[in-house]
């Protein structure tokens, strides 16, 4: 069996791609596999903030070469892809989960709570935002785009005195040391499926699709599932930061889920323990949750805005 994989060029995403890779030359019967690199919208556009380009952007070009079939598979980081699929396309889990948690890379390794009043903190994303201001309201949020090595070394620049990341992203490029503190998941809920590697393939590619079920991961499935269907108990493409998180505990799935308005002055946070053999339904039941208490509203007033 030969597969074309599609990745993003960046250093990163070609490691995650080898992880795949690795995984799947361990199979009984590896295939053979080529890799192509394909630019995307967000890799064309490295200084235009987030918010103005929307979800999607360093998915949809590797989705276009799959439906086109130049490529047989992509391999993403899961955080970044939206739970609403084109038609025709599905995504499988894989590889084990790296480290879920957001970190601080900081001037002099300082801890958030270390940080003088008034210190810059550089993140695009609205989720980080809004709950390192709930942390520390008298500290500034900027954006700051780039890869994970350019954000981190402008950290340490003129600009900021810190720089929020992903755990995992840093560990995979062996940056471990450059990190200052750990924030709790339970606390600064990450991205849903942060940390986490999935494949996305042709709905109708059976062969492909059963070969990939060879190297999933079980407690990663679970937890990066019940995740996203968070999401899109929520709404899905959601205009307000929203986040959720879960962890398997004494065989039982362990949430988190968070939702604020984007200014931040109203978050509301809600955690369950719930049953990980529907990990679907324990999403969507978080999801109810918070929107009975009071998400509903945040999210009504992000749309009207």
């Amino acid at each position: 069996m030969k597969i074309v994989v599609g990745t993003r060029g960046s250093r990163l995403a070609l490691i995650q791609t080898d992880e795949v890779l690795s995984a799947l030359n361990g199979l009984s019967n590896p295939p053979s596999t080529s890799v192509v690199t394909i630019r995307t919208t967000g890799d064309r556009m490295p200084e235009t903030p987030l918010s103005r380009l929307g979800k999607g952007i360093f998915i949809k070009d590797l989705e276009m070469a799959l439906l086109d079939k130049q490529i047989d598979m992509a391999v993403h980081s899961l955080k970044d892809l939206p739970v609403d699929l084109p038609e025709g396309l599905t995504v499988l889990v894989v590889c084990k989960r790296q480290d879920p948690r957001d970190v601080l890379v900081s001037k002099g390794d300082r801890t958030l709570a270390g940080l003088e009043s008034g210190a810059v903190i550089g993140t695009s994303s609205p989720r980080r935002a809004v709950q390192l201001r709930a942390m520390r309201s008298d500290i500034r949020v900027e954006p700051v785009r780039g890869n994970v090595e350019t954000r981190a070394a402008k950290a340490l620049g003129e600009d900021y005195d810190g720089v929020v990341l992903a755990a995992a992203g840093l560990a995979r490029l062996g940056m471990e040391d450059r990190v200052a503190q750990y924030f709790d998941p339970f606390e600064m809920v990450p991205e849903p499926g942060q940390g986490a590697l999935a494949v996305e393939i042709r709905s109708g590619d059976r062969e492909l699709l059963e070969l990939l079920h060879g190297i999933e991961d079980p407690s990663t499935s679970i937890t990066a599932t019940a995740e996203r269907a968070f999401v899109e108990g929520m709404g899905g493409g959601c205009k307000v930061p929203i986040s959720a998180y879960g962890a398997l505990e004494n065989n039982a799935l362990v949430m988190v889920a968070m939702a604020a308005s984007e200014d931040g002055d109203r978050m509301i946070k809600e955690r369950m323990s719930l049953s990980p053999g529907d990990p679907r339904a324990a999403g969507r039941a978080l999801a109810d949750r918070l929107l009975a208490g009071g998400a509903a509203e945040i999210l009504r007033a992000g749309e009207e805005s």
